[in-house]
């Protein structure tokens, strides 16, 4: 992505931004006050969102912290004041002052991913979910492993290894239950006090879900201690835990890069300028359009508001407040041209 911004007129690099913005990742304050969206820029935006629910007050300004033209944010979490970045082969952490909504864009901390002997690349940190109760982060990476990581002291306490490509999504923390979609079409079970993965579903070789045309690969893996819902190339399914067995698939058409379980609902996107909600049966429950080519991440909150941003292949983040229709959009990089012209008009 770098090589097509002008590296010497910060006007025409900035244009170029909004043009190509991609954003992978995206996570909310511990207060749910705060939202972040990292993008493929190494740049970090911070919008205050408590006052999207209501049309008539003015939005705060979105903030914008560089982390440099080489990184990449390619997942995000928040633990107590940490803002968590995933990038390439590194994890590192920022402060955040809550009061001031301010990030302290300096490394407070760092982990280094394991670089393999033989690699011929460092590994992507693709994905990150969190075990609070613990204070341990889990990541899965480019180089076909997840990493646990001591919050306390920033060890990595041990890998899952067993795919046999990169892990695209990982999920299931709580319930002491890992899950690991990887780019081999298999999403992996793990149990967080054994070395070996306990269980592996395949969708791809289910005549139902399989879809050749896109691929065996799996972008997406959620659970809710019951159920657990995937999808990539092969159809978005949902699956019983205790039977493992797909009980309902759904008619989102596109390539599956994000899923979840939304209250009662099931939220997708992908390759669609649409994201669509299911109920469990696979009827469809909302259809949302947005501006994005594709969608990448999405970050959500059901208490004490709803709240939800979705985000991907364009400048523009959607925010909807009760996951039934769009109910307003954060331009992220701003027209500059058009601020001076908005400014000139005040002044006058």
């Amino acid at each position: 992505m770098s090589s097509i911004i002008p590296p010497n007129n910060p006007l025409e690099e900035y244009n170029m931004k909004r043009f190509y913005n991609c954003v992978l990742s995206q996570t909310l304050s511990a207060s749910g006050n705060f939202l972040f969206a990292g993008n493929r820029f190494g740049d970090i935006f911070v919008q205050n969102i408590v006052d999207t629910q209501n049309a008539n007050e003015p939005r705060a300004p979105i903030k914008i912290y560089s982390q440099g033209k080489n990184v990449e944010i390619n997942s995000l979490a928040f633990h107590i004041d940490f803002l968590i970045v995933g990038s390439i082969g590194i994890i590192y952490g920022l402060i955040w002052l809550e009061e001031k909504g301010e990030l302290i864009n300096k490394r407070s901390w760092e982990v280094n991913i394991p670089l393999e002997v033989n690699a011929m690349e460092v590994p992507d940190v693709n994905c990150m979910c969190l075990r609070s109760s613990t204070n341990r982060l889990y990541a899965g990476c480019g180089d076909n492993a997840a990493y646990e990581i001591d919050l306390n002291d920033g060890r990595i306490m041990r890998d899952f290894r067993g795919h046999e490509d990169y892990i695209h999504s990982i999920s299931g923390i709580e319930d002491k239950n890992l899950y690991t979609a990887s780019e081999d079409g298999t999403v992996r079970f793990w149990s967080l006090e054994q070395a070996e993965s306990t269980n592996m579903i395949a969708p791809y070789k289910k005549d139902q879900l399989m879809r050749p045309e896109l691929g065996k690969w799996l972008g997406s893996v959620a659970s809710n201690g019951d159920w657990l819902v995937c999808g990539g190339g092969p159809k978005l399914s949902l699956w019983h835990l205790r039977a493992m067995e797909y009980t309902s698939d759904f008619p989102f058409s596109g390539k599956i890069h994000i899923c979840d379980f939304v209250e009662d609902m099931i939220f997708v996107g992908g390759e669609h300028s649409n994201a669509q909600f299911y109920a469990m049966n696979g009827h469809t429950r909302a259809d949302i359009k947005t501006d994005n080519t594709t969608i990448y991440s999405a970050a959500f909150k059901l208490e004490p508001q709803r709240f939800m941003s979705i985000a991907g292949f364009s400048n523009w983040l959607s925010i909807l407040n009760d996951f039934r229709f769009l109910d307003s959009k954060i331009e992220l990089y701003v027209n500059k041209n058009q601020t001076n012209v908005d400014n000139e008009k005040r002044n006058k």
